[in-house]
């Protein structure tokens, strides 16, 4: 009985990851469609457009693998205090791997600065506000590049109960990861690296470096 209850749950759980995948693949046909259509031309280049594309089919798929592959998550333990560890462990599987790696991209890379490290590890912990399937964070990345005003209409506020919650969530997650690493004790910097991840670093802010430094690692991984 327990064998074939779990033939079914991965059963289950391959069609689930096709199906993201048949709708992640089907948004990119489609957006790329609507888009040559209504404007005539990618307002990049063929090869940056290449390089979106394949960075976000890359984060799509390891959306997908990620419950299957281990993790070592020895740095929480060693960075955050424990009420950040908590925040750390209410992420998706697959947010907490993706921080990992921009934590290791940090450390491989120089950067030593404990609130930057601190950063790296809970970026991404406001997307715990919703459920993220792999599409609606697919279409967060195309849509923004590519029709950021129909974007502007998704992400708009609503409320928890909506279709629209989760694209909500997806535009203002920096924001809602900043309040809750205050509230788990984060440092005022901190805060401000988680706030302001995907926003372009204001020019002559004392900390600009470290807000790079947190971007480009989040780009990389």
């Amino acid at each position: 009985m327990r064998h074939e209850l779990t033939f079914h749950v991965l059963r289950l759980t391959f069609v689930g990851a096709s199906l993201n995948v048949v709708l992640m693949i089907s948004i990119l046909i489609l957006i790329r469609i609507l888009f040559t259509k209504q404007i005539g031309n990618i307002p990049v280049s063929i090869s940056q457009s290449i390089t979106i594309l394949r960075r976000r089919i890359y984060r799509g798929l390891e959306g997908l693998w990620g419950p299957f592959r281990p993790m070592d998550e020895t740095p929480i333990q060693e960075v955050l205090p424990p009420p950040c560890q908590a925040l750390f462990q209410r992420m998706s599987r697959s947010d907490r791997a993706h921080s990992l790696r921009v934590y290791v991209w940090l450390r491989e890379h120089g950067h030593e600065h404990e609130d930057l490290l601190r950063a790296g590890l809970l970026h991404d912990c406001g997307k715990a506000a919703a459920s993220l399937a792999v599409w609606q964070r697919t279409l967060k990345v195309l849509l923004k590049r590519w029709a950021p005003g129909w974007w502007q209409r998704l992400a708009a506020p609503a409320e928890p109960g909506s279709w629209r919650y989760p694209f909500y969530v997806l535009q203002n997650h920096p924001h809602i990861g900043a309040q809750w690493a205050q509230e788990a004790g984060c440092s005022p910097l901190t805060c401000w690296l988680i706030a302001h991840h995907e926003e372009k670093p204001p020019c002559h802010h004392p900390h600009r470096d470290l807000l790079l430094a947190l971007e480009h690692a989040d780009a990389a991984c």
